[in-house]
């Protein structure tokens, strides 16, 4: 019983710590949405308030099954449990209301588009020529949306000017990495399961084998 409890602790605290940099994934993408994206600064603190809890959460669990204790790790599972009914939910929601996820997204790139100094100058620093950088692409629709193209509608590599609009690419960009996520946050809710299961049953053995020692030392 003692081995089999070892043994079920050593598979607990290698699945929490996978969990753990699950959660530390999650705070990384925040970050970079956070500096990346200037005006998505809400999804970002969203994104890094769930990060923070998955890796308090992981935590709490890795501590249950390093001092054996059997409240901890059911604790840790109740947690657990509600996380997954919660990360399923919001998957499911986002999932079925992605076009209005786009349509948001739409009106946020025609806020920067507008929010652009006029008249645009070569060197174009603002929010649209970091999209233009970043995408190579060029203006709105396409490069025609300018009078003179600035430098960043101009591949740094090559040279040439980008001629693909940056709406359409800066939309399937989003769509791209929200799928990404939501597949991310399947797996992630995948782990929960399996560390809850782990943390279950190891919360079990541990009550079982102090049963036993409890019955024997009599």
């Amino acid at each position: 019983m003692a081995c089999s409890t070892k043994v079920l602790k050593i598979f607990a605290l290698i699945w929490d710590i996978i969990y753990v940099l699950f959660g530390l994934i999650v705070v990384a993408l925040a970050v970079h949405v956070f500096f990346r994206f200037e005006h998505f600064d809400t999804a970002a603190i969203i994104i890094l308030s769930f990060g923070i809890v998955v890796v308090l959460v992981s935590l709490f669990g890795t501590l249950g099954a390093v001092r054996e204790s059997s409240r901890m790790s059911k604790s840790f599972v109740a947690i657990l449990v509600v996380l997954i009914v919660l990360q399923v939910l919001t998957v499911g929601f986002f999932w079925i209301f992605q076009t209005s996820l786009l349509i948001n997204v739409d009106k946020t790139f025609d806020q920067l588009w507008n929010d652009q100094p006029v008249p645009v100058k070569p060197g174009n620093a603002s929010q649209i020529a970091s999209i233009e950088r970043w995408l190579d692409c060029c203006g709105n629709v396409s490069y025609k949306d300018y009078l003179l193209p600035p430098n960043s509608c101009y591949n740094s590599e090559t040279n040439k000017m980008n001629m693909d609009g940056c709406r359409q690419k800066f939309l399937d960009y989003i769509a791209e990495r929200w799928t990404a996520f939501n597949i991310f946050a399947l797996v992630l809710v995948g782990v929960e399961i399996i560390c809850a299961l782990l943390a279950y049953v190891l919360a079990n053995s541990i009550v079982n084998r102090w049963r036993r020692s409890k019955y024997y030392a009599k």
